[in-house]
């Protein structure tokens, strides 16, 4: 509406107040109290209305991070028929990018913990990690545990903090969330600028 009347003033200002809820960096990330459309109030918005919001406004700095937030998700909600959340056809495909680039990057991370994590067989008997009989196989034990706890756990939010749960002792969890932190932080400066990737259309 302030675009709309004219108001340009009370439209920056506007703009300004979304700039924490949508950050665009990983220190913005750390640093915000409220993220996505929760920063809009009760009745919070769909993801896929704040998305078109902002594509109609041309709020750039704020599409990547409103993107991810409607890939979260998952396709039941991308294509919800909500007359404020369809989304135009080209948005539409680039967010089926989004999830799927999504999925391959959980599959690297969940490499990346076990792998340069130096994740291994825990000696910790409460510890799920304590399976296998060679150093092959307890690698792949615990690829598969972490694997699942990430696209179970996660609903897709790489972004959250892992919680692993009752599945490892206090040791490999210090270790797991010390590698996910970093690829967390990864995605936000790599991935996360071309989420709505090729198909876009912006």
């Amino acid at each position: 509406m302030a675009a709309k009347y004219g108001f340009s003033d009370v439209r920056e200002q506007l703009v300004e107040d979304l700039m924490d809820a949508y950050p665009t960096n990983w220190e913005g990330f750390e640093a915000a109290r409220v993220l996505g459309e929760d920063v809009f109030g009760l009745p919070k918005p769909h993801p896929n209305a704040v998305l078109n919001l902002f594509l109609e406004q041309n709020i750039r700095f704020a599409l990547p991070f409103a993107a991810y937030r409607a890939t979260i998700g998952g396709f039941s909600s991308l294509v919800s028929n909500r007359s404020d959340a369809v989304l135009p056809r080209l948005t539409l495909a680039s967010m089926i990018y989004g999830v799927e680039r999504i999925r391959h990057v959980m599959v690297q991370v969940s490499h990346s913990i076990v792998y340069n994590g130096n994740l291994s067989a825990c000696p910790r008997r409460e510890c799920v990690l304590n399976a296998g009989i060679n150093p092959i196989e307890q690698r792949m034990e615990a690829l598969k545990k972490v694997f699942r706890v990430m696209v179970e756990g996660s609903k897709d939010d790489i972004l959250s903090p892992l919680s692993m749960g009752d599945l490892v002792c206090a040791h490999c969890t210090k270790l797991l969330g010390g590698v996910h932190l970093r690829c967390r932080e990864q995605f936000v400066w790599v991935a996360l600028p071309s989420l709505l990737g090729p198909a876009r259309g912006i």
